[in-house]
């Protein structure tokens, strides 16, 4: 598989040039490590760090299960910048990725991130659009209620590619509340890449499903 969003050039230019100052730094907040999407049937996702390596963000950090949250985005609930959180739609094999099907979301559905510290934060969906594939800039948003889930999409046969970015937006709706280990039950109370080329039959499921 090639590097995430391999044609996103420029990301390592952000590299130390958002506003984490040192009074966000300071308060008591935690990285995410766990998803949950329940409309996605996506439960205790794992979240892990995606770092930048050679200008892109790497793609192998991710396996099948896992979503990356994008290094120099948010780093965690309320941070200075947005979180990013970016997973494959589908895998080796024809298999479907822990991010097919994003495109069902809807405003108004519940998003679940866990945080290290066992805390619970629930987002709803407010809103989804494309993005094209080297529109960088975009995913950095100085609003640190806000969540963005990010996949791709628009397989064009003849470059053998996916030309689109599928984002989701989900905004904060209630913050850090306790929880032991989150369930579903709890909750609801490649050139992209990020996915190898599709087989035929999935890149006609995909388009259903989105």
């Amino acid at each position: 598989m090639m590097m995430l969003l391999r044609s996103f050039l420029l990301a390592a230019f952000f590299l130390g040039a958002h506003p984490h100052d040192a009074a966000l730094a300071a308060q008591p907040s935690m990285p995410p490590t766990r998803l949950i999407i329940p409309r996605l049937r996506l439960s205790d996702a794992p979240i892990v760090p995606m770092p930048i390596v050679n200008g892109a963000w790497d793609e192998y950090a991710i396996g099948t299960r896992e979503v990356g949250l994008l290094q120099t985005t948010g780093r965690w609930p309320r941070d200075a910048l947005a979180m990013v959180l970016a997973g494959h739609v589908t895998l080796e094999g024809d298999q479907a990725g822990p991010f097919y099907g994003l495109g069902r979301l809807r405003a108004g559905d519940l998003v679940v991130l866990q945080t290290r510290d066992g805390r619970l934060w629930r987002y709803r969906v407010t809103r989804q659009y494309l993005l094209g594939a080297n529109d960088v800039k975009a995913l950095y948003r100085p609003d640190g209620r806000l969540l963005m889930l990010l996949t791709c999409t628009a397989w064009d046969e003849e470059a053998q590619a996916y030309t689109r970015r599928l984002v989701v937006e989900a905004m904060l709706e209630s913050s850090g509340l306790p929880s032991g280990s989150p369930s579903r039950r709890s909750a609801c109370g490649h050139r992209c890449s990020i996915g190898p080329k599709p087989a035929i039959a999935s890149r006609r499921r995909i388009a259903a499903a989105q």
